[in-house]
């Protein structure tokens, strides 16, 4: 929909896409109980309220198939009553994410949550349980607040958590987490929490790795000793991206154990100890080094 075709409105389609304010094709006509997929890539901060017209394009009855639900940065007040067991895919400003809250929690068979679309990356500092969503695989956002994950077993995608939050899940559970994401936002030395790498040698299938800190969060690695009797250090790394991390020792003896590692990139790291050194057999496969 836009301004010139908004009248050609079909109730049969099953994918609706509107480009402009929502409230210009809000009307009966338009209320498509077929729906699968809606996407909102209008004005941010369009409120729209329980008694509009808009409600009625997607109410209980519309969304009742809904597979794709992409609001951007639209606030929407919903009538349904999370019986959506249908939706997949809830894509939302980060920006408005506490207007959703108590939705969210009753989306049991969501499986992909994507709080990242406002530009400015908003940082979510409220309480986000999502315990009782069972299905997801991919969660994307600043989730600086508690994050509380249940079973997380076919979790994939979790980009990002503070630090704090991730020294609280049983990280054990993460089977199948392929892409991980650690920002830690705060600026406190009593808040800043150090992330260990016991807690990511759990994650057998891990390939992606970013951990950004705004001011140097220390990130603890095995001791040098520990390091020399290992053969490999997390087999399926492929890329790792650190910014802002302060390092104790040197950590080219640790990260050149990576088998699999292809790229790694240090931003804004700190390493007092002087030079790094690499022996002639580490990095067998690393194709990019990069420090900013």
């Amino acid at each position: 929909y836009n301004d010139h075709l908004a009248q050609h409105s079909s109730t049969t389609c099953r994918r609706e896409v509107v480009h402009h304010l929502i409230r210009r094709y809000s009307s009966e006509k338009y209320k498509n109980k077929r729906t699968r997929s809606f996407l909102y890539f209008g004005e941010s901060g369009c409120l729209v309220g329980r008694d509009s017209e808009t409600m009625k394009l997607l109410d209980s009855e519309t969304m009742k198939l809904l597979r794709v639900l992409h609001l951007g940065g639209l606030r929407f007040h919903f009538a349904s009553n999370g019986d959506l067991i249908h939706l997949r895919y809830l894509g939302i400003h980060g920006y408005y994410f506490s207007y959703y809250l108590a939705f969210i929690s009753k989306l049991r068979f969501l499986q992909t949550l994507d709080a990242s679309l406002d530009a400015s990356g908003h940082i979510i500092s409220e309480t986000v349980d999502l315990r009782k969503l069972t299905s997801l695989r991919h969660v994307i956002g600043k989730f600086f607040g508690e994050l509380l994950i249940g079973d997380a077993a076919n979790l994939q995608t979790l980009r990002s958590i503070s630090s704090d939050s991730w020294n609280k899940l049983k990280h054990e559970l993460l089977i199948n987490l392929r892409d991980l994401e650690i920002y830690e936002y705060s600026t406190s030395e009593e808040r800043r929490v150090p992330v260990s790498w016991a807690s990511l040698t759990k994650l057998r299938n891990l390939r992606v790795l970013k951990l950004r800190a705004k001011c140097g969060v220390y990130l603890w690695l095995e001791s040098e000793e520990a390091v020399r009797s290992m053969d490999m250090i997390s087999p399926s790394l492929e890329s790792v991206t650190l910014v802002g991390i302060t390092f104790e020792e040197d950590p080219m003896p640790f990260f050149q154990k990576m088998p699999r590692l292809e790229g790694l990139i240090l931003e804004n790291c700190h390493y007092s100890g002087g030079k790094m050194s690499v022996s002639e057999q580490g990095f067998g496969r690393l194709r990019k080094l990069c420090f900013v």
